[in-house]
């Protein structure tokens, strides 16, 4: 199964990042992903999502882009999504709205565990449902960005990339408001603080970092507290053949 996108909705979407009244998410975007970068380390980086937001991991040492519309099924099953890397490829994975894109996402994270290290670390960003976005989704023409889009809930990823064995060491929700006016953008940063202590959880966007767990397995002596002799049969009990 291929993702829900082709060159249209992926470039509607930068598009969507370029228009006036969305520069404020742009910014936001910009602003997370300075903290996300010196939290996250890594050497081996493959970014999933916009082109033009790749430039912001290019610090990072061998990264690798993938678009969002490059990605494909499997050749042997076009229900699995296929990603075109080898096992334990990547310490580091950025997915940029992603997620979004498809019908199965549990599915696809698992496919992004089996290319993660054993000690990998996967940051996601995506439209959080659980918010006033996702209250006006139903309302909002689904054949324009970013309403024609799939909206999960924070509790819901977490639960995917917890099936996994993964915990959460960053999260951070961001934009209340989806719709921005002149009006309303000269109170964007107190509006964001308020929404910071307030409502946490409720911003429009989520920035997550899932840390892979790895249980090591080592052997272990086992040590009996009694010695264990075996002794020999007396003579007078074996059977002699004349």
């Amino acid at each position: 199964m291929k993702l829900n996108t082709g060159k249209y909705k992926y470039k509607e979407l930068i598009k969507w990042y370029k228009k006036p009244n969305t520069q404020p998410f742009k910014k936001i975007l910009n602003k997370q992903f300075s903290e996300i970068k010196d939290f996250i380390g890594g050497k081996h980086a493959l970014f999933i999502g916009l082109s033009d937001f790749k430039k912001k991991f290019e610090s990072l040492k061998y990264v690798s882009f993938l678009a969002i519309n490059e990605i494909t099924s499997s050749k042997s099953d076009d229900n699995i999504i296929k990603l075109p890397f080898e096992d334990a490829t990547y310490d580091i994975i950025i997915i940029m709205h992603s997620l979004d894109y498809t019908e199965d996402p549990y599915n696809f994270i698992r496919e992004v565990d089996r290319i993660a290290t054993d000690d990998g670390r996967v940051v996601i960003i995506g439209f959080n449902s659980f918010s006033l976005w996702g209250l006006l989704k139903p309302l909002m023409n689904k054949s324009h960005i970013p309403w024609s889009l799939n909206f999960y809930s924070l509790y819901s990823v977490r639960e995917w990339f917890k099936i996994l064995g993964y915990d959460v060491s960053y999260k951070e929700t961001r934009g209340f408001i989806p719709i921005i006016s002149k009006n309303i953008s000269k109170y964007l940063e107190k509006i964001s603080m308020l929404q910071k202590l307030l409502a946490p959880s409720l911003g429009g966007l989520y920035f997550y970092v899932f840390n892979k767990k790895t249980i090591p397995i080592t052997p272990v002596k086992l040590k009996f507290k009694e010695k264990y002799v075996i002794s020999p049969f007396p003579k007078s009990s074996l059977n002699r053949i004349k």
